[in-house]
C-alpha cells in the first residue's frame, strides 16, 4: 500500500508562466534584482526605501531561508504587512515562497514544514503573489539605505553606508575586485 501524501511533491516542476518560463527561476532573477547583497551573502540584513512606501526589509535567516517584510508600527508593536519566508536554491536558481504572514488581518500560512512541501495549491498562490510582489518593489523604485555585513564580509568592521542613489560606499578596507555585491 502507498502511504504517501500526495500533497507532498516537488516544486520545481511548478507550472511555468505565460512566456514559458519557471515561475521559481523568474522570482528569483527578480530578487537577485532587488536584494543582490542577500543573496550573494555580502549583507544578512538589508533596509530599503522608496517614496511614498513602506520600507522594505530583507534579512537571511538560515542559510537557504531570507525574510521579505513591509512593516509598519502599531500600539508600539511592529506589524507585518506582509511578511513572507522565502527558500533560496542558489544551485537551481530558484526562490519558494515557504510562509505568508499579514498581522493586521490574522493571516499566517505555510506551504511547507521544514523543506518539505505540504500544500502545492498554496505554494503556487504564494509563489503567484512572491512575483508580483517583487515587480511592485522594482516598479516602485525601492533601493537600499541600511544594510549589515554577513560573517562572511569579516574583514569588513562597521555599518555599511548607502549613497542618495542606493549605492553602497565601499570602506577602504575592503579592495575593490572583492566588493562586487
Amino acid at each position: 500500500m502507498d502511504n504517501s501524501n500526495p500533497k507532498i511533491n516537488k516544486l520545481e516542476h511548478q507550472e511555468s508562466s505565460a512566456d514559458g518560463s519557471n515561475l521559481l527561476h523568474e522570482n528569483y532573477l527578480k530578487l537577485q534584482k532587488v536584494a543582490k547583497g542577500i543573496l550573494s551573502d555580502r549583507y544578512y540584513y538589508l533596509k530599503l526605501k522608496a517614496p511614498g512606501f513602506m520600507d522594505l526589509v530583507i534579512e537571511r535567516i538560515w542559510d537557504n531561508r531570507i525574510s521579505l517584510s513591509h512593516y509598519y508600527q502599531q500600539n508600539g508593536d511592529l506589524m507585518a504587512d506582509p511578511d513572507m519566508e522565502i527558500i533560496v536554491d542558489h544551485d537551481g536558481e530558484m526562490v519558494k515562497a515557504a510562509i505568508f504572514k499579514q498581522d493586521n488581518l490574522g493571516i499566517y500560512q505555510s506551504a511547507y514544514q521544514g523543506d518539505v512541501l505540504v500544500d502545492d495549491k498554496l505554494a503556487k498562490e504564494l509563489n503567484d503573489f512572491l512575483g508580483q510582489w517583487l515587480t511592485n518593489i522594482m516598479e516602485q523604485g525601492h533601493i537600499p539605505y541600511s544594510a549589515y555585513y554577513s560573517s562572511e564580509m569579516s574583514l569588513v568592521v562597521g555599518d555599511v553606508s548607502f549613497d542618495e542613489e542606493g549605492n553602497e560606499i565601499v570602506p577602504d578596507t575592503i579592495e575593490s575586485d572583492e566588493m562586487e555585491i
